[in-house]
């Protein structure tokens, strides 16, 4: 067999063609020399020899604007990177007239590259989207930032968790840099997307189900967190937009200074219906939806059940303490998220066409439930020791406090361990629901809480002293809770009042500081309420009127003490009357009002006349001057 193969193989090798080699004479002597000589062809790049102009706009990396926004469009992640970086150092470097005509691309590469897939390219997609913005006038901005939105809502229902988490991030950056824009347009687009985040619609019906969320390193109660901070940044944008709107509209006061010297012209007609009106497309589809109140009332409807189980979640079984409930950081940042968003309702309901109803229906179908859920099982809440931040050198990724601390500062834990500022926002949507509906729970919880609250009010920060007063002004509008059997004991609380008024004013005679100034104004109110007799039932409060005058025989008196003055004089309280008619020719020479300006000033001292004109009424009447 091996033979055989071998005899095989010797006979395939004879079958092959052989070239036989040449054998050449050698070169002659002198002319065996390697031939060194060699032709040169020049390699010519188009693309590497261009001309830049001398006013041409170039990034560091010596590309022009067109250049860098196709490098947007590449495959490569380096390449998209680049071109990114390159407009960075564009928006950054160069004043925004120069890039006018590229606004519209910038933002439509910047927007739709928060949705790709790559981590890094988001974040810087969304750091040039922050360099525009910055950049960028309002009315410059504007007639290009639909695309902005739409990209927005694309990311809000992306399927990946991350580009989720993302259009959260854009979503702050625009109510940052443009809250009016982005309240205008993110009504209709953006407001139903965060149910989406959070929440999926049943089957058949209308109602949802919180749903949990599988994300890298971020835990459910977190996310849930994220989104609703979103969520009640944008309600307090469009609240703002509401509220400017209609302060813009209801101001028709005009000032006119003239000299004597010259001629007087006024100008009668109304300035602002003299500028140019916003292009709106979609005017009879928006009239449609601001004559009704259906839309609201729907994502109501919808939000609260979904804002109820969150904190049902988060929230503590049982209550150890009798006094209090101890909550974790994260869960009293979710409670705050969650009033905040309540309230901010509650405006837009004041806002909205029909107010009353609309204040009506949601305390009717959702007062007992939120007593219920915040009041009934844990108020007040304190909140447990969290320990801080975690340092950089131990942690992998963030904690849960950490992210707490990022959304809301360090000063959350450093300074509100009590829980000051959900309680009272409790206190506060208790009273403004019970002026609609009989709630399940006692006035007296919370009036206890309102006392021990002014009791320690130096400790109180001031936004949290200001919804302090919110809610004993909404109090004193309600004779329901002071007039009936289980009440609200106003007078302990005025009397409280008065005793910190007298306190405050020992350092502060000016009535400079802001706490100084809530407690005087809501006094003055106090006062002007005739029907409640508060003078007459309290006699700490009597006796601050008759002091009351005092305040003006100062050198110089700010003008919101004028102001509340003024106010008071108006109602010829004896108390008060008396004392201002013993210091009557004092206050006629010496007051020099102060005022942030001069119309105020003016008006001042206008006010101050009157209230000399309503003190010689007075004095008519009780005989002291034919």
């Amino acid at each position: 067999m091996v033979k055989s193969g071998k005899r095989k193989f010797v006979k395939k090798e004879k079958a092959k063609v052989h070239l036989k080699v040449a054998h050449k004479t050698l070169l002659p002597k002198g002319q065996n020399v390697t031939d060194t000589n060699f032709k040169v062809r020049k390699i010519v790049l188009h693309g590497q020899l261009k001309e830049r102009g001398d006013h041409e706009i170039l990034s560091k990396g010596n590309l022009n604007i067109k250049e860098l926004l196709s490098r947007l469009n590449h495959h490569n992640m380096w390449q998209r990177q680049s071109g990114l970086e390159g407009l960075i150092d564009l928006v950054a470097s160069y004043p925004p007239q120069t890039m006018a005509v590229h606004l519209s691309s910038f933002l439509e590469a910047a927007s739709r590259l928060t949705l790709d897939g790559e981590a890094d390219i988001r974040q810087l997609a969304v750091k040039l989207l922050s360099s525009i913005l910055t950049a960028v006038e309002e009315k410059q901005i504007a007639p290009s930032f639909e695309i902005v939105i739409r990209y927005l809502a694309c990311a809000m229902s992306h399927i990946n968790s991350a580009v989720r988490e993302t259009s959260l991030n854009v979503l702050d950056v625009l109510i940052t840099k443009h809250p009016k824009l982005t309240a205008v347009h993110c009504q209709t687009v953006v407001l139903p997307g965060f149910l989406d985040l959070i929440s999926s619609k049943l089957s058949d019906t209308t109602s949802r189900k919180l749903t949990v969320q599988i994300i890298e390193h971020t835990t459910t109660s977190v996310w849930r967190l994220k989104v609703l901070n979103s969520l009640r940044s944008l309600l307090s944008a469009i609240v703002k937009n509401t509220s400017l709107g209609s302060e813009n509209s209801s101001d028709l006061n005009r000032t006119v200074n003239w000299k004597d010297s010259c001629r007087l012209h006024v100008p009668l007609y109304n300035s602002i219906s003299l500028k140019t009106g916003p292009l709106d497309f979609n005017i009879f589809q928006k009239a449609e939806k601001n004559s009704s109140t259906t839309e609201i009332q729907n994502y109501t409807a919808s939000l609260m059940p979904l804002l109820i189980d969150t904190f049902i979640e988060v929230a503590p079984s049982k209550r150890e303490n009798k006094n209090s409930s101890e909550i974790s950081l994260q869960t009293a940042s979710i409670l705050k998220c969650i009033l905040d968003i309540i309230l901010l309702l509650w405006k837009i309901f004041q806002n909205s066409d029909n107010p009353s109803e609309m204040m009506a229906w949601f305390s009717i179908n959702y007062g007992p439930k939120i007593c219920q859920t915040f009041i009934s099982n844990g108020f007040p809440y304190i909140t447990l020791n969290s320990g801080g931040r975690t340092s950089d050198k131990v942690k992998k990724h963030k904690t849960d406090t950490d992210v707490v601390l990022d959304l809301f500062g360090d000063s959350m834990v450093q300074s509100d361990t009590k829980c000051s500022k959900q309680n009272i926002d409790l206190c506060l949507v208790y009273f403004l629901l019970s002026k609609y509906k009989i709630l399940p729970v006692s006035v007296k919880v919370i009036s206890l809480y309102i006392n021990n609250s002014l009791n320690s009010y130096k400790s109180i920060d001031h936004q949290s002293f200001v919804v302090l007063m919110h809610c004993l002004e909404t109090v004193s509008d309600n004779n329901d809770l002071i007039k009936s059997k289980d009440s609200f004991d106003l007078n302990s609380v005025i009397e409280k009042l008065v005793i910190i008024h007298n306190e405050m004013v020992t350092n502060d005679g000016r009535h400079r500081h802001e706490k100084t100034k809530l407690v005087f104004n809501y006094l003055c109110s106090i006062a002007s309420k005739t029907h409640l007799k508060i003078a007459e039932e309290v006699e700490e409060f009597g006796s601050w009127l008759t002091l009351l005058p005092e305040f003006m025989c100062q050198r110089k008196v700010p003008y919101h003490l004028v102001k509340a003055l003024s106010n008071v004089a108006r109602y010829n309280l004896p108390e008060f009357s008396k004392s201002l008619y013993m210091l009557k020719p004092a206050l006629l020479d010496n007051v020099d009002i102060v005022a942030d300006n001069k119309a105020d000033k003016i008006n001042g001292q206008t006010l101050l006349k009157d209230m000399m004109y309503t003190q010689l009424d007075w004095e008519k009447e009780i005989g002291l001057v034919n």
